[in-house]
């Protein structure tokens, strides 16, 4: 389903919001390339259901991937709007029709659960939030938006989008390769810890990333078209990123072991090993995670799909090659590799596109590092003081994490960056409060 869904929207709304010379005429076709694309998306999710439902063994799966293929159908009819509205940075109708939305669907879900709808609870509730999302977003339907779709400029929309749309499929896929790899040809004990480890690293992302990401693109595009001080606020946008993902990486990895008994129980300490890595392997791919949104608005789609294509086919063949010494040397080489050489790539893309030289990017991550030293060393001095066992004095833990916590907040306070958005929020709620 998620894979469905990344193949119907295939880049055009990354079109749209990159676009510099947005016509009447291009808004229709990408309207009518969205339309045709999700019907090919819901069909082929609709006849394949027989085929999905008889590879799990599983006939129920007809019925609901069925069902589920109309939410791709009817998509369209919402995401084009709403793909306008953020192309302006007008996120308000977003927030009100998402929140909306999702509240009826939960509401409608319950009663069905009560009603005894069993799994297709879920199915309807998915498909209630979609209708009603789109219905919603026709109220802020923008002067722009058109009523008849076309397709004169499909394929000038296609020639971009198919990079965004090969960049998203490659990457949802190089993103569990390991996992299937994992699943296959390792106990299931150990596939286990793998996927705890897994999920628990990545919180940051569910919590900060996925919601700043979809502003960035348009914020960027944005940025590019009114040429106000592009390359200074992406700048201030790279360096608050990274000081708060750089210590949170570090205090969760050092802190594994508690974090993993508090939240899973301690038959699953194992996985702990597994979350210092890649705690450690997000720290370095997170030096670039910022970049990735940026350049998606500023058009340069072919370029990341060419770094996705070489970092997922690596990760492939050298996870291959490494199954016959196990799993954990599997993960400690892709997870600290591949990183580096993500880095390296998107540094080099910079540089010739010139956005920014290897030199000042690297004295961007000179904050970002400071607060991770910072945040890191109280607990890496009780940690050498009290030994190996030395998150078992929980008292001793818990008054070196508010420690770190404390200086985290008041280095950033008086960070550069921090000041000129504390500014500009102060200034745009002084504004506000005139008016």
């Amino acid at each position: 389903m998620v894979t469905a869904s990344i193949i119907k929207e295939f880049g055009v709304n990354n079109y749209l919001i990159k676009e510099e010379n947005l016509t009447q005429e291009i808004i229709q076709s990408a309207y009518g390339t969205l339309l045709v694309i999700s019907f090919i998306s819901g069909a082929a999710l609709f006849f394949s259901a027989s085929p999905i439902a008889n590879f799990y063994q599983q006939s129920e799966l007809i019925n609901i991937l069925q069902l589920l293929s109309l939410n791709i159908f009817l998509a369209p009819f919402g995401s084009i709007i709403d793909c306008l509205l953020k192309r302006e940075l007008n996120f308000k109708p977003a927030l009100i029709t998402g929140t909306s939305s999702q509240f009826i669907s939960v509401l409608a879900m319950i009663l069905m659960a009560y009603s005894d709808f069993g799994v297709y609870t879920l199915v309807y509730g998915s498909l209630i939030q979609t209708v009603v999302q789109a219905l919603l977003l026709q109220f802020y339907r923008p002067a722009n938006m058109p009523l008849m779709p076309k397709l004169s400029q499909s394929r000038k929309i296609l020639s971009y989008s198919k990079f965004v749309g090969v960049y998203g499929i490659v990457g949802h896929f190089g993103t569990y390769i390991v996992e299937l790899l994992s699943g296959k040809f390792f106990t299931l004990e150990i596939t286990g810890q793998f996927n705890r480890a897994s999920s628990t690293a990545s919180l940051f992302n569910k919590l900060f990333t996925e919601a700043l990401n979809p502003v960035i693109s348009p914020y960027a595009s944005k940025l590019k078209r009114s040429g106000e001080g592009f390359m200074q606020r992406m700048r201030v946008i790279i360096v608050l990123a990274l000081s708060c993902a750089w210590p949170f990486y570090a205090v969760l990895g050092l802190c594994a072991e508690p974090v993993v008994l508090i939240l899973f129980g301690e038959k699953w300490m194992t996985s702990s090993y597994f979350l210092q890595i890649f705690c450690a392997s997000r720290i370095l791919s997170s030096s670039v995670q910022t970049i990735e949104p940026i350049l998606m608005g500023l058009g340069m789609a072919k370029a990341l799909m060419k770094i996705v294509l070489i970092i997922n086919v690596l990760r492939i063949l050298i996870s291959i090659l490494l199954l016959q010494y196990g799993l954990m040397v599997m993960i400690i080489f892709t997870s600290l590799t591949l990183p580096l050489l993500r880095v390296a790539l998107f540094v080099l893309v910079l540089h010739r596109k010139n956005l920014v030289d290897w030199h000042t990017y690297l004295s961007w991550l000179k904050p970002p590092a400071v607060l991770l030293i910072v945040s890191a060393a109280p607990l890496c001095l009780i940690k050498l003081y009290l030994g190996q066992n030395w998150w078992q004095s929980y008292s001793y833990v818990i008054s070196s994490i508010i420690l770190s916590a404390t200086l985290w907040l008041t280095l950033l306070s008086k960070q550069e960056d921090s000041a000129i958005v504390i500014k500009e929020v102060k200034s745009k709620l002084f504004n506000k409060a005139k008016t």
